[in-house]
């Protein structure tokens, strides 16, 4: 059973997507984390809900490492403060769309958090809701593994490592540690069915705060020398949003190779 909801949330206080999208229910089990200058803001707000983080928390990558040691004890997962919850499935129509999509009702939630609960209890200690950018593939509907975690997570807590190093990448903390449990065999999974899109990069709040598109590129820089074996860079040109018409570099993860290397790996020990 997840025994928490926890979003991150900065810059957001008049505006928080995720939360108000969730059943009352889902509300009730809800903490957010707030940096000290937008906790009494929030507090006031939301109550005891709100989570203060120590002074020296300012970005993502320590803030998520905080709610991790927070809740490492228990299920949980973790949202950002800005998603929309989308249903996608094949469209048993012929001569229609190939995909059917429509916004979560109140039931997809419950179903969500059910599925998730199945998956750890089956072994799978990580893993999320697939970003609805994400091309679908019906060789890959409804569950995907060893995928790319971003926006949302959820956590078997007493079954994941207390030695995860969360802060090495900036702006790339969630493809890092995503890698770290891969390549140390712990296989993740995430709903092609139930999905989630998000706002623009860097759209304001969040990560905006902070991230220029200097230190996004000088992230994917480092995640790259982290994980030569598994990740490339390209250059992309920022579609929209505040960086639309800049480029950035993006990356390729090979995320099936580093989980594989890990079982490589135990084999080879094994012998």
């Amino acid at each position: 059973m997840i025994d928490y909801i926890v979003i991150p949330t900065l810059g957001r206080v008049h505006k928080q997507v995720t939360y108000n999208n969730l059943p009352e229910q889902l509300q009730n089990q809800t903490l957010f984390t707030a940096q000290p200058h937008e906790y009494d803001e929030l507090h006031e707000i939301y109550g005891d809900k709100v989570l203060k983080l120590p002074e020296n928390v300012k970005r993502i990558a320590a803030t998520r490492e905080w709610i991790f040691n927070e809740f490492k004890d228990c299920r949980h997962m973790v949202f950002d403060d800005d998603l929309d919850f989308v249903v996608k499935e094949p469209n048993p129509e012929e001569g229609g769309t190939k995909w059917l999509s429509r916004k979560f009702e109140e039931k997809d939630f419950f179903n969500a958090i059910d599925l998730v609960d199945v998956w750890m209890d089956e072994g799978i200690s990580f893993g999320g809701l697939l970003p609805a950018w994400v091309i679908p593939d019906l060789n890959q509907w409804p569950i995907r593994e060893n995928q790319r975690m971003m926006t949302n997570w959820f956590f078997d807590g007493p079954n994941i490592p207390r030695d995860l190093q969360w802060c090495r990448v900036d702006a790339a903390e969630d493809f890092d540690v995503n890698l770290q449990l891969l390549t140390r065999g712990f296989k993740n999974r995430v709903s092609a069915k139930y999905m989630v899109t998000c706002s623009v990069t860097n759209a304001d709040g969040g990560c905006s705060t902070w991230r220029t598109l200097e230190v996004h590129n000088e992230s994917q820089r480092k995640l790259a020398e982290l994980w030569p074996d598994f990740v490339t860079l390209r250059e992309k040109e920022v579609p929209s949003g505040p960086w639309k018409g800049q480029i950035k570099l993006a990356t390729t993860i090979q995320h099936k190779k580093a989980y594989e290397s890990s079982q490589k790996n135990s084999l080879e020990d094994f012998f």
